[in-house]
């Protein structure tokens, strides 16, 4: 699985689990940046040992866009060079350099299997995640178990039907969460009443070593990532979900879970695009919220013994700061990347799921999904016609029942 080096989408500023945090004004990687350009178009053309020189430059102010690119042009001057050929990640055969080692071996004729190259395809193999499968690790697959597949050094690959895994993590635990994403998958796909297509993409997953390596990929990147989401806990980028260990087992699947959620949204059911973020968020986070005991996955729960939200929920509704219908809804599509706006996106997605508004919430959610609501407005007044009929008595249900919650929680 090719590893993110672009800059990520608008998507994926609105698919992170974060904390509030400061951030590198967009400003100075502007000006870090046209620095760079100067002293690159200073360079003479053929100047290869300047352009390493620019490249440890660009490497110390953490731009590693520039860095790469630069390390790109020195190996068309110069094809042979070695320290470029490897901070490039090339690997060498012999006399012969190769982009990667798919590449060395597609290049050989190989195929991937399962857990290595191959020179031929297994017999009845079928192809799935760029791997051709024998009968029998379909099967597995199919049945909801998740498998080893390719490694290289500390990284690994697993499989499942729907995702590509790849980890830095050990091989159990990444098994582990590989099963819960299936499973995750699996139950979002029956509540949609979506089926499983032959030709469907496979869902991809990186998942760091330690949440400190999450960190330094971020601070070290500043053309790619805000530094603001050094303190987010995971994010989604459009295509690959993001996420490490991070502080227990319990966190860890549940940064798995929003994060694959806006997956699933956006690849598979394919309704992203119509969602506004309170509910696109509180949604991803009403699922993160779950019980497993290593073979059952429930999610939507509220876990009142160790779900955080809880707790700001009590000072929120301390405050008398909790969002009623008309506010959740008129946000619209901006919101701040701040705790309370997960807290209280949670809050109301879990009310209008769990309560007594339920039946009504899912037909207005239907037309949501849909498209048929589009725009803060549409969203509100339907909203008012189907499920807050009554909109004073629905915030005050929402404020009695989230309180009632809150006051569970015993930090």
């Amino acid at each position: 699985m090719p590893t993110l080096r672009k800059p990520i989408s608008t998507i994926a500023a609105l698919c992170l689990l974060v904390l509030l945090a400061g951030s590198l004004a967009a400003q100075d990687v502007v000006a870090l940046r046209r620095e760079a350009d100067t002293r690159r178009a200073a360079l003479a053309a053929d100047d290869v040992k300047g352009r390493h020189e620019l490249a440890k430059w660009c490497a110390g102010k953490k731009l590693r866009q520039s860095e790469l690119s630069l390390y790109r042009e020195i190996v068309r001057l110069a094809p042979g060079d070695e320290p470029a050929r490897k901070a490039l990640g090339h690997v060498r055969d012999g006399d012969q350099w190769f982009e990667s080692v798919e590449a060395m071996n597609t290049a050989k004729g190989r195929v991937r299997g399962l857990t290595g190259w191959l020179t031929d395809k297994p017999e009845g193999a079928q192809q799935l995640h760029e791997h051709w499968l024998a009968p029998a690790e379909l099967t597995k697959l199919e049945a909801g178990e998740s498998l080893l597949a390719h490694k290289t050094g500390a990284t690994h690959e697993v499989l499942t039907l729907h995702w590509r895994i790849r980890s830095g993590l050990k091989e159990k635990d990444t098994l582990e969460l590989a099963r819960v994403a299936e499973l995750a998958v699996r139950q979002w796909r029956q509540e949609a009443d979506l089926n499983r297509e032959a030709d469907a993409p496979a869902l991809l997953m990186e998942l760091l070593r330690t949440h400190e390596a999450y960190v330094a990929m971020i601070q070290a990147d500043i053309e790619t990532f805000d530094q603001a989401m050094v303190n987010s806990h995971g994010f989604f980028d459009g295509r690959v979900c993001w996420g490490s260990f991070f502080k227990d087992w319990y966190r860890t699947r549940r940064i798995v879970l929003h994060e694959a959620r806006h997956q699933f949204d956006l690849l598979v059911a394919k309704t992203f695009r119509h969602q506004p973020a309170w509910y696109r968020e509180g949604t991803a986070e009403f699922y993160s919220i779950h019980d497993w005991d290593g073979k059952t996955l429930q999610m939507g729960r509220l876990n009142s013994d160790i779900n955080e939200h809880l707790y700001f929920l009590q000072r929120i509704c301390k405050r008398k700061k909790l969002r009623g219908a008309e506010p959740t809804l008129m946000q619209g599509d901006q919101f701040k990347i701040d705790p309370e706006f997960y807290q209280q996106s949670w809050a109301f997605v879990y009310f209008c799921r769990t309560g007594k508004y339920a039946e009504a919430f899912k037909k207005w959610e239907t037309d949501l999904l849909s498209g048929k609501l589009q725009g803060a407005e549409a969203q509100w007044r339907a909203f008012a016609e189907v499920v807050a009929t009554d909109a004073k008595a629905f915030d005050k249900a929402l404020l009695e029942s989230t309180e009632k919650d809150a006051a569970k929680f015993k930090p």
